[in-house]
């Protein structure tokens, strides 16, 4: 983890705590761009808007969201995204969005890919019935940087690449190797 400088932090999404788990577990104080319905729960929405959540709604163009993005990476701070968009149905990885793509070409700021597994409700609450801890794992990649004359959709099917590269193959879902 770069201790300074501007970091797009990239993950998996697989559960609701993915996001505190990684704010507990990475050396920095992150920005973590989420759904804007967070801001609405009682108790999670206040914390999210101490923290400096970025808000996006789903499905709808996001001009400010992506600029304040782009802006926390150019004062070299760490922020963190999940190219998915939302949690996987899946469970395994599904096509990124353009976002996270944009956010780094035009940030130009290191990458850092995360691998989470053991996150998804399934598993934990497995565990939980068994009054086990589920185990989860944090599996973070060497920071690089994207070519800048790459599309954003290229951009963005790279970003899932590296994560992809860091989980076990029943977690890379669509960005599984094809031989």
């Amino acid at each position: 983890m770069p201790r300074s400088g501007g970091v797009l932090i990239t993950m998996n999404h697989l559960g609701g705590a993915d996001s505190v788990l990684l704010m507990g577990f990475t050396p920095r104080d992150l920005a973590v761009i989420g759904k804007a319905e967070v801001l609405g729960w009682p108790v999670v929405g206040r914390l999210a808007r101490a923290y400096g959540m970025i808000p996006v709604r789903r499905g709808e163009p996001e001009r400010a969201a992506l600029q304040q993005a782009i802006e926390v990476l150019r004062s070299g701070r760490a922020l963190l995204v999940a190219p998915e968009g939302r949690e996987s149905l899946t469970h395994a990885l599904e096509r990124a969005k353009e976002g996270a793509g944009f956010i780094a070409l035009h940030s130009r700021a290191a990458i850092l890919p995360v691998g989470i597994t053991g996150t998804a409700w399934p598993r934990v609450l497995a565990a939980w019935r068994r009054l086990r801890r589920p185990c989860v794992t944090l599996t973070f990649g060497q920071p690089y940087h994207l070519p800048p004359e790459m599309s954003r959709r290229e951009a963005a099917d790279e970003i899932m690449r590296r994560i992809a590269a860091l989980l076990p193959p029943e977690y890379r879902g669509v960005y599984a190797r094809k031989t």
